[in-house]
């Protein structure tokens, strides 16, 4: 099999992407794009699902990077006979880094997956000299960074998400521990990573960009009669989807006209459908599915304003800070959020957002009354909204600063050179 390698052996950059669903998330790929964008050649690493290809739909010149562990062919053995010949004692390591973890049963496959799938990319990207490992999200794919660092000998980095963990603390510690540098994109995120034992000096703040440019502020412009309610996200508990459907029964009962739609698709699908026939909203709430960025753009100018509805379920977890809430400021579409995880960051109570007490669908109803009352606070919100977009959350601006942090860790630093 031929080794996957770079145009001059000299400024890899391994992007590891782990997509259970196969949809990886927009502000990875997204991030991908710029890197590339700004002459850092890349590879990118696809650690699940296991026996499909990830969808890259609305990225296409990312589609010919990824590199997948063929799992029904000699890979599987290749990989393991490499790194055992070559690297036996960096092998061993990470084998008893997992067990020294002391996972439950559950963990342990999950992670001997990790490292058999980490052992198969570093080998067919064997030649490719590369020089540092990119992962977003403290979970499987910041495992596979430290493996694969261990193998090659790479640097490496990650981006965090959320204040959530799903592997054993030791193991987390140990993963962040050997960054080379760690980026949360929240202040919670970041002190959250404090309370990890990762030094104040050794995190970055750095947003998630979107791409301003083609998320114009187009205010008012296309707003449909009756008013659009917008949401979207994947459809699960924390996103808290019910709490926005019981607001907007609320909103029935009291006479107000409107339209909700509701984009995206999860596992509370069917409870969301459900509770929309239980309150009478199958007129006014309509449940597209997932639907691609052009189209989410389209219904971002539509709407008389968006709704995050986030809320902490019993189970902990929470939501981060939502790229949909940034897109929707960028384009000039007012935000209702809750007071929840990385939300109040950017919606600032009455000057770049309305902010409302998690799972209070009385609140969140009042919100969206209010606004579709005051024109004059919508306009303002949205004004305020972009100027925040435009100051923290640059995509470009923001990816330049990773650039340069890979560039300056690498195992050979280098200089950044723009390709556009």
């Amino acid at each position: 099999m031929r080794p996957i390698s770079g145009n001059t052996g000299e400024r890899v950059v391994l992007h590891l992407i782990s997509a259970s669903a196969a949809y990886p998330s927009t502000f990875v790929l997204r991030e991908v794009q710029e890197l590339r964008r700004l002459g850092l050649w890349l590879v990118v690493g696809q650690l699940r699902p296991m026996f499909a290809r990830m969808s890259t739909a609305g990225f296409d010149d990312v589609a010919s990077l990824v590199i997948k562990p063929r799992w029904l062919s000699l890979d599987f053995i290749a990989g393991l006979t490499y790194w055992g010949r070559k690297q036996p004692r960096r092998l061993w390591r990470c084998l008893v880094l997992i067990l020294r973890s002391r996972p439950r049963a559950s963990d342990l496959l999950k992670m001997l997956y990790v490292l058999l799938a980490s052992t198969l990319i570093a080998y067919k990207c064997r030649s490719s000299r590369e020089k540092h490992v990119r992962a977003h999200f403290l979970h499987t794919e910041a495992l596979a960074a430290l493996f694969v660092s261990h193998l090659t000998g790479s640097s490496y980095s990650i981006t965090v998400h959320t204040v959530a963990t799903h592997f054993p603390t030791m193991l987390i510690r140990e993963v962040l521990r050997g960054a080379a540098f760690v980026v949360a994109d929240t202040h919670q995120v970041e002190e959250f990573l404090q309370t990890l034992g990762v030094r104040r000096g050794r995190i970055r703040l750095i947003r998630n960009g979107v791409p301003i440019d083609e998320l114009s502020f187009r205010y008012g412009q296309d707003v449909l009669n009756p008013p659009v309610i917008l949401a979207a996200g994947y459809f699960s508990r924390k996103k808290g989807f019910d709490v926005l459907l019981t607001a907007c029964g609320l909103l029935l009962q009291r006479g107000i006209r409107f339209r909700c739609v509701l984009v995206g698709d999860g596992e509370e699908r069917n409870n969301l459908m459900s509770l929309r026939r239980k309150l009478h909203l199958e007129n006014e709430v309509e449940m597209p599915g997932d639907l691609s960025f052009d189209k989410l753009r389209t219904w971002y100018y539509r709407a008389a304003l968006f709704v995050m509805p986030s809320i902490v379920p019993p189970n902990g977890s929470t939501d981060g800070l939502p790229t949909v809430v940034i897109e929707a400021l960028a384009c000039g579409t007012p935000v209702i959020g809750t007071d929840t995880a990385g939300i109040p960051e950017v919606l600032v109570d009455g000057r770049t957002g309305i902010l409302v007490r998690a799972g209070a669908p009385e609140a969140i109803a009042d919100g969206i009354q209010m606004l579709l009352s005051h024109e004059t606070q919508r306009e303002s919100l949205a004004r305020e909204g972009r100027r925040l977009i435009e100051q923290e959350f640059d995509l470009r601006k923001n990816s330049k600063i990773i650039a340069n942090l890979i560039a300056l860790h690498a195992t050979v630093p280098f200089t950044i050179t723009p390709t556009t």
